[in-house]
């Protein structure tokens, strides 16, 4: 017999892991389209409740910036499954100008914190800060590298939680 570890909202871990999966598949379908530079936008929620109040406002939001940023790109898909909305979009850019300027979204609101704005070269390659040279991103709750604090547990995740609805409220209707 397996045993699944169950979140309060009753969803398991193995959902979790099979939803990011299929996302992964969707993702590496396009990217064989051959463009340039391919930005996989989620938004990333902490706890189990990754549609909370605001999330879907913020998600459309970064989707007006992101046509803003890159009149010419083309939305290859638009989704939502248990981990949330996403999309998968295509830009005829070098992948590194994407990559900052995507950063630069992410600066241009504090929820926007909360968006994994993930670019993608022709070849599959990720392209993250650390190709440009840059600090990797902080913990949403203190100024230590957020993998750091995910890994070391360093915050109660009701914390994070906490700080995650916060930067969602001018987003709520």
């Amino acid at each position: 017999m397996t045993v699944r570890s169950l979140t309060s909202s009753g969803k398991s871990a193995l959902n979790y892991l099979e939803a990011r999966d299929r996302r992964q598949d969707g993702l590496a379908q396009h990217l064989s389209q051959g463009h340039p530079a391919t930005i996989f936008l989620s938004l990333n929620i902490p706890g189990s409740e990754k549609s909370p109040p605001g999330a879907k406002a913020l998600y459309h939001w970064l989707l007006g910036e992101l046509t803003a940023a890159f009149p010419g790109r083309v939305i290859l898909r638009m989704a939502s499954d248990l981990l949330g909305p996403y999309a998968i979009i295509a830009v005829d850019l070098e992948p590194a100008l994407v990559k900052k300027r995507c950063m630069t979204l992410e600066n241009r609101h504090p929820a926007a914190r909360l968006a994994d704005l993930d670019v993608y070269a022709a070849d599959g390659t990720q392209l993250g800060r650390q190709a440009l040279a840059l600090p990797a991103r902080t913990c949403l709750l203190c100024s230590a590298t957020a993998v750091d604090c995910m890994r070391a547990k360093r915050h109660a995740p009701d914390e994070v939680i906490a700080k995650a609805n916060e930067l969602l409220a001018d987003f709520r209707t």
